[in-house]
């Protein structure tokens, strides 16, 4: 019996121990502003360049000139949509950042014929490493590229249906479009220039298509002019945003998130009684389950 009371007290020790490392452990997610690691957006946040805003209900209580950096990894409802184009024909500055999400669904709702092509942009020369780390040096005369020599993207992908007075920058001529997947060029596909980056007028505000957000991640930001682009949106806005909740939750992203409503559970007085009987009942079942044997012997 003894040994079932340890067992027992350990397995709630572990418990215990799991739950607070979770609870401390920080987020890994992409493009989060909590996320220290090589593929969140902390560096970008601690400037005071982004700032985190965790549903698309907050838009109606920023400022008439705000900026908001969109993430499209996950879909959209109706409701959201609507909640964007008001956002942005009242005075707002989107910058749609995308590569192979649902960033199309929100161009349609906004009525733009610009869309992401949702194919691999590859430069085999212009580039960082390799073909996948196309390096940007077309630029047009914009206030998003000044200062701005040179751009490097990450499995970016491409715009289509975007005019010339539209784009701001664009990748090389050794650039290419990579239609089939299998990272070489071939008869029929697209070779570069292929634009990157776009601006479009909306309402009293304006939407800025970016055609790789990778470039706001910390192991990214940093790279040639990555950060100078960035600031450069955000200079144009009175506070500039990001959207964390059309990111990917990750595992420990649900965990915390049971974890935060367990804690608001627990604060209130039923959340508290509960938590007491709970506790009791624990330390209670061995001695009725030793009683219970006992009388069954007996």
């Amino acid at each position: 019996m003894e040994l079932r009371k340890f067992l027992a007290l350990l397995s709630l020790s572990l418990l215990a121990v799991l739950m607070v490392a979770a609870w401390f452990f920080p987020l890994d997610e992409d493009f989060r502003v909590e996320n220290p690691f090589w593929n969140g957006a902390m560096s970008a946040s601690k400037t005071g360049t982004i700032l985190p805003l965790n549903s698309l209900d907050g838009l109606a209580g920023l400022p008439r000139n705000a900026g908001l950096l969109l993430v499209p990894y996950m879909d959209f409802t109706t409701g959201e949509l609507d909640a964007l184009a008001g956002f942005i024909e009242k005075g707002g500055t989107l910058l749609l950042a995308d590569d192979y999400g649902y960033g199309n669904r929100v161009l349609e709702h906004l009525g733009l014929s610009a869309r992401f092509s949702g194919k691999a942009l590859l430069d085999p020369l212009a580039n960082y490493r390799n073909k996948w780390f196309p390096r940007i040096f077309n630029f047009r005369s914009d206030s998003l590229a000044a200062g701005t020599s040179g751009l490097v993207l990450n499995h970016a992908t491409y715009l289509e249906s975007v005019t010339p007075d539209e784009t701001v920058a664009r990748s090389s001529l050794f650039s290419f479009a990579d239609l089939n997947g299998i990272g070489e060029w071939e008869a029929g596909e697209p070779t570069g220039p292929l634009p990157v980056v776009s601006r479009h007028n909306l309402g009293q505000g304006g939407i800025i298509l970016l055609a790789d957000p990778s470039i706001v991640i910390n192991s990214m930001e940093g790279m040639e002019d990555n950060r100078d682009f960035i600031q450069n949106v955000a200079a144009t806005v009175s506070a500039f945003y990001i959207d964390q909740s059309h990111l990917p939750p990750s595992n420990l992203h649900q965990t915390k998130s049971l974890l935060a409503s367990l804690r608001n559970i627990m604060v209130t007085p039923l959340g508290t009684l509960g938590l007491v009987m709970a506790a009791l009942a624990i330390t209670l079942a061995p001695i009725w389950y030793e009683r219970r044997q006992d009388d069954i012997s007996g």
